[in-house]
């Protein structure tokens, strides 16, 4: 049982041959590597730079998700000045360790509306509607909470279950609150014949000890990985470039990946090849940087750095999305924020802490965004109300144009980066977060040298369409709205961060100041045409180069209406599923 998790070197694996490889072990990454090495027949080589973090601090999910710790397992680094919010960048982050970002991130187990996946099969993508996503959501989940629900399943690995009873009055009178603006609040997340209205506890991925079920908890749990002799696990490896040639059939071929140690030293390159496919898994920001640095991208940019053009396909790194996400801040009372009770009550700390140490119960077993609200925002009256004459075909969640575009976050917490003098001592914080969940902005990825260790130039494009100002706005007045209810009730909600009026160029300038990343990054090798920008097929095959595929957020058409966990994962699936019917 003491035994260490089962990797091996970059050097260790030199020279070495596989039927598949996988690059990036993070949130697809896991799922598609056990999957895919399932068949005992088939060799699997799954490559992560980050290291494995398997300690008891990573499994409690309260304090996990701080990823703002100096010792959490992320890459921290800013986006370039963006012209959309005057020239400002905003700090970004994704998770740096066998699990990726689920090491790290908020927990939230959503898929979105059914009409979200209609719209991509409107679009055009082939075999992409609700019907043909469903089981694959379905398939890798183990919902102790609903298992008996048609939607969802009990047999898969991926463990997540409802949110335990609410502990913070002030989220607990949001909830009432949202009543008084017909927005109903439904009990069950997650159900496909729930309205697109609606004020929803969120699932999340935490098992029955209270622990974050992060994917390499999931799918690659240790005592698997020992077992399984045809799944090789490197870990500590950058991916410097892929190996793209021409086939004797005359075509482009990717014939496996080139890659060195993460260390400080490690300049000495090594080489392992597939002898059926290469699968990128890295994410929305590091799959577009690794076709660019191997010559799959546009011609300009790829010349720009002297690098030999093998496919030029304008989509690599276009069309980069993100949520756009702006928090309302309050004072609360101490008990009522997390920052209270944990720095501002010694006591209650220790409670929690024995607590969760003793019973896996309690604050710490809990994620921090329990409840949201989402909906259409163009439902809105003036007075941010749903109309009481909302006929049921505007709630319809499988109809393509009823996908929510706002959701309201409530969060007892502060989510920003700023210090307030007196938060944890004498008050605690509650904040709104308001998301715009189908942005028409859009960035950039490229990059930023040849070197791959280098973070590539990101351009979220945040704002740079002002058709998100609209919707934002609608939030954001939601938000005031529901903390004027709140106060109602007499409880002592005092402004910390709010605009000091509703007006457009007030809420716009409180925007560009208070914005920030939601870290949703999606869509830089979107699922489309090539003509039409897009850079994988139906089945997730890079255009022009045989064996290659992409399988993370950087394939979606954009980036879905949800938390974006579970629709990563349910893109492993499918992956794995089209590989298996090709083979």
């Amino acid at each position: 049982m003491f035994s260490h998790y089962p990797t091996k070197s970059a050097a260790a694996i030199n020279s070495s041959s596989h039927h598949y490889i996988i690059v990036g072990g993070g949130t697809a990454g896991c799922a598609l590597a056990s999957r895919l090495s399932e068949d005992p027949d088939q060799t699997v080589l799954l490559i992560e730079r980050g290291p494995v973090v398997n300690s008891w601090i990573s499994r409690v999910p309260l304090i996990s998700s701080n990823f703002q710790d100096q010792k959490a397992p992320v890459y921290k680094w800013n986006s370039t000045p963006m012209q959309g919010i005057g020239g400002k960048s905003l700090n970004l982050a994704a998770g740096k360790a066998l699990g990726g970002t689920t090491k790290v991130n908020g927990l939230i187990y959503s898929r979105s509306t059914p009409g979200e996946y209609n719209a991509w099969q409107q679009a055009g993508r082939k075999n992409w509607s609700w019907q043909d996503v469903q089981p694959s959501f379905r398939k890798s989940e183990h919902s102790l909470s609903h298992g008996q629900d048609n939607d969802r399943n009990t047999t898969g690995p991926w463990v997540n279950r409802h949110v335990q009873k609410e502990q913070f009055k002030i989220v607990q009178r949001n909830i009432d609150m949202s009543a008084n603006f017909n927005i109903p609040c439904v009990s069950t997340a997650n159900d496909s014949s729930s309205p697109t209205v609606a004020c929803t506890p969120q699932d999340a991925t935490i098992d029955s000890n209270g622990h974050r079920c992060s994917t390499e908890e999931a799918f690659l749990p240790k005592s698997l990985v020992s077992i399984r002799k045809n799944l090789t696990i490197c870990t500590g490896a950058i991916v410097t470039s892929l190996d793209i040639r021409q086939a004797e059939n005359g075509r482009l071929r990717v014939f496996g990946v080139n890659l060195c140690s993460d260390s400080a030293s490690g300049d000495h390159t090594y080489a392992a090849s597939a002898t059926r496919e290469v699968i990128l898994c890295a994410g929305a920001i590091v799959s577009p940087q690794l076709l660019l640095l191997s010559g799959i991208g546009p011609k300009e940019h790829l010349e720009q750095f002297h690098i030999p053009v093998l496919k030029e396909l304008p989509g690599v790194g276009q069309h980069l999305q993100d949520h756009i996400s702006v928090p309302l801040l309050y004072k609360v009372p101490l008990e009522d924020a997390v920052e209270g009770v944990l720095m501002g009550s010694p006591l209650r700390a220790v409670t929690e802490f024995l607590k969760y140490a003793v019973f896996g119960k309690g604050l710490l077993s809990q994620q921090v965004q329990q409840y949201n609200i989402t909906l259409p925002s163009t439902l809105l009256d003036e007075n941010s109300r749903i109309p009481a004459e909302t006929s049921e075909a505007q709630l319809n969640a499988h109809d393509p144009r009823n996908i929510p575009d706002i959701e309201v976050m409530f969060l007892p917490v502060n989510p920003t980066s700023r210090t307030f003098k007196g938060l944890a001592t004498s008050f605690g914080i509650f904040s709104y977060l308001c998301t715009v969940l189908r942005p028409h902005s859009h960035g950039s990825i490229r990059l930023s040298s040849t070197n791959p260790r280098d973070r590539p130039l990101c351009d979220l494009g945040t704002f740079n369409d002002s058709a998100d100002r609209l919707p934002l706005r609608k939030a954001l007045k939601l938000a005031l709205e529901l903390a004027q209810e709140v106060r109602k009730t007499g409880y002592p909600l005092e402004d910390l961060s709010v605009p000091k009026d509703t007006t457009d160029e007030t809420l716009d300038e409180f925007s560009n100041e208070n914005v920030m990343s939601t870290f949703h990054y999606s869509s830089s090798c979107r699922m489309d045409t090539e003509e039409n920008f897009g850079v994988v097929d139906d089945e997730l095959r890079v255009y022009g180069v045989d064996g290659l595929r992409v399988a993370d957020a950087s394939i979606f058409p954009q980036v879905p209406a949800c938390h974006i966990q579970a629709p990563v994962v349910m893109v492993a699936e499918r992956c794995a599923d089209f590989i298996r019917a090709g083979r």
